[in-house]
């Protein structure tokens, strides 16, 4: 409890901070340390928004590339690179939420994508790990778990659906709502608020349709 903080009234801190950023930092000091690299907590902080935005770009070209093709994909890339509201998150010393989540935005929807055109449980899984981190960094997770509803109700008025999206969805939804109710600042809003109320829907209509199509 912080008695210092919003003050005269304190806070629980853990009830009331996304601890994404903070266990990122804490966790590539402890490995650097781990491996002789004796660096402090400070320079971590410093340098961390600049690290995660070389993996943006990265994770754009990911993206960009399954859904065109690889010259897209470099295109995607040095767009984000000048684009001037990331470049103001992401220059060093710049230690806020959106250092890390906008890489964990791009990322989760290239798995998500990956899980869609395959079919695969595996990267819906992975999309849903990425989602947690996501959701552990920074309250933009609603953009999340509302686009990727929407894609598949897109899909589904364009008489798109196939196991392979049920497969997907399903995964991503359960696995990614699990254990985003395990951050304390989230907990059990998933199951009670309008931001996710579409996803659930979704969840339903997509059960739904692969009952009727047995």
């Amino acid at each position: 409890f912080d008695q210092l903080s919003w003050y005269p009234l304190g806070r629980v801190v853990g009830g009331t901070v996304y601890p994404g950023i903070m266990v990122t930092a804490g966790l590539i000091h402890y490995v650097l340390n781990k491996l002789n690299f004796p660096i402090d907590i400070r320079e971590v902080c410093v340098f961390l928004a600049p690290l995660f935005s070389g993996l943006t770009a990265v994770a754009c070209y990911l993206f960009t590339c399954e859904m065109k093709d690889p010259s897209a994909g470099l295109l995607a890339a040095a767009f984000i690179g000048i684009a001037p509201g990331y470049i103001s998150r992401s220059v060093a010393g710049s230690y806020d939420n959106e250092a890390i989540a906008i890489f964990l935005l791009m990322y989760t929807f290239y798995l998500w994508i990956k899980a869609v055109k395959l079919g695969s449980a595996f990267y819906g899984g992975l999309a849903a790990m990425f989602y947690f981190y996501m959701v552990s960094a920074w309250g933009g997770y609603v953009f999340i778990i509302n686009l990727i509803p929407l894609h598949v109700f897109v899909l589904i008025l364009m008489g798109r659906f196939s196991p392979r999206i049920y497969v997907a969805y399903s995964s991503f939804y359960i696995l990614g709502t699990l254990a985003s109710m395990n951050i304390p600042f989230v907990n059990f809003l998933p199951t009670r608020t309008n931001d996710h109320m579409a996803a659930l829907a979704i969840s339903h209509r997509v059960n739904s349709k692969s009952y009727l199509m047995l």
